[in-house]
């Protein structure tokens, strides 16, 4: 169903008075409790964090669809309502009611284009661990990729969980560990590689307001190893032990199935030789997402606008660190059709709901490039793509969308693309 904005009370309005004469607030009736339904799962810590609003303050409209708006932020719940109910001291209770998504998902991956790439595995989600919005993800992935430059199989394994408000209502914590084993073409033959990696990174959540909207700062460590294997393997890069910073910006509501508002993610690495690493690099990435409503929210009816870019400075030079073409970014092109150590991305794309407000029409249109190539391939010259599909968002499950369609390369090329993909 549609997600409309979710807020009745049973007063009569009498007792709402008018705004005072000194321009002072209006009287709201005082609320006498608080209360919660439908949080089989979520714990009313969780819940009563995102409200700025308590027994004793005021029933001000305007401040429970704050506290509404910023309860389904936090994409756990397919609905959240508000009311209020009269007491006969002339006080109310106010009661927020929602309705949870499912949280524990085993879910098959799968990811395709016309080029013959094809990865498969299977995925759990625990989302809302605890009750506490924790978040626990793990996938075990098999990829096939003919026409890559830059490998030919994958088998990988990796962990992410994060952990928010762990320390004093403002500090999250966040880990991550991956394995992964890939065939890599060079020179005409291929050899194995394996990479190991693990994060663990301290986010201060200096966001304000309800909803929430501001800045998040986080620091941590990264690290990482690789090792190449067979005769003709180049020698292995070694270990590396990274410094990271990451800084977020964050304003954005979420509305079922769609989200408004924008975000905005610089992230920092840089490791130093003889300093737990085998060798120096410094990296940067960065990425912005905005989108608009066309229309009133609840149509779902949107406009989005993506940037994204990246550089590598030093570091091993035994591959190219960015790469785009695929289903993910540059969908008319086959998978990491340019690559290079340094890249840029950009897009638009329209979404509107087609019958329904969990399958809408998208359209794209993309531009990107990548230079420094280890092959001297990419020049830095940008590559452009147009494409049109259907995205589809299961409201049962926390943050499950896919998309698949068709997708035309402007620049260069092999001729229209099948994509598909999803989170």
């Amino acid at each position: 169903m549609p997600n409309r904005a979710h807020w009745s009370s049973t007063l009569p309005l009498a007792l709402l008075a008018p705004f005072a004469p000194d321009g002072a607030a209006a009287n709201w009736p005082q609320i006498a409790a608080l209360r919660f339904e439908g949080n089989r799962i979520t714990q009313e810590v969780t819940l009563r964090r995102e409200l700025a609003i308590a027994e004793g303050d005021a029933a001000d409209p305007a401040a429970i669809e704050a506290g509404r708006q910023a309860m389904l932020d936090l994409a756990l719940f397919r609905e959240v309502e508000a009311r209020t109910e009269p007491r006969d001291d002339g006080t109310v209770d106010l009661v927020y009611r929602v309705r949870e998504k499912r949280y524990f998902l085993p879910i098959p991956r799968v990811d395709t284009s016309s080029d013959e790439d094809l990865s498969y595995g299977a995925q759990l989600r625990w989302s809302n661990v605890w009750g506490l919005d924790h978040r626990l993800d793990a996938v075990i992935e098999r990829g096939d990729f003919p026409e890559d430059r830059r490998r030919r199989e994958e088998r990988s394994a990796s962990f992410t969980y994060e952990a928010p408000y762990l320390v004093g209502g403002r500090y999250d914590l966040r880990l991550s560990a991956e394995h992964l084993d890939r065939v890599t073409p060079r020179a005409g033959a291929e050899f194995d590689e394996t990479f190991r990696r693990f994060e663990t990174l301290v986010v201060d959540d200096r966001r304000s307001g309800r909803p929430r909207n501001g800045w998040l700062f986080g620091a941590g460590v990264r690290w990482q190893d690789q090792e190449s294997f067979g005769e003709l393997a180049p020698p292995s890069d070694g270990r590396s032990t990274a410094l990271v910073g990451l800084a977020s910006f964050r304003d954005q509501r979420f509305h079922v199935y769609s989200e408004t508002g924008r975000r905005f993610d610089l992230r920092l690495e840089s490791a130093a030789s003889g300093w737990g690493s085998d060798f120096s690099y410094s990296k940067a990435t960065l990425g912005y997402f905005d989108s608009t409503a066309l229309g009133e929210v609840e149509d779902h009816h949107t406009l989005h606008w993506l940037a994204a870019a990246g550089t590598v400075v030093a570091g091993p030079e035994s591959r190219n660190e960015f790469g785009l073409g695929g289903s993910g970014r540059l969908r008319g092109y086959e998978s990491d059709f340019v690559q290079g150590n340094r890249y840029y991305y950009g897009a638009v794309e329209y979404l509107r709901p087609i019958g329904w407000d969990w399958l809408r029409l998208f359209v794209t249109a993309e531009v990107g490039g990548a230079d420094d190539d280890i092959e001297g391939v990419a020049d830095g010259r940008p590559y452009a793509s147009i494409g049109i599909g259907v995205r589809v968002r299961l409201t049962w499950f926390v943050d499950v969308e896919f998309e698949a369609g068709i997708a035309q390369p402007l620049i260069d090329g092999d001729g229209a693309r099948f994509f598909a993909g999803g989170n």
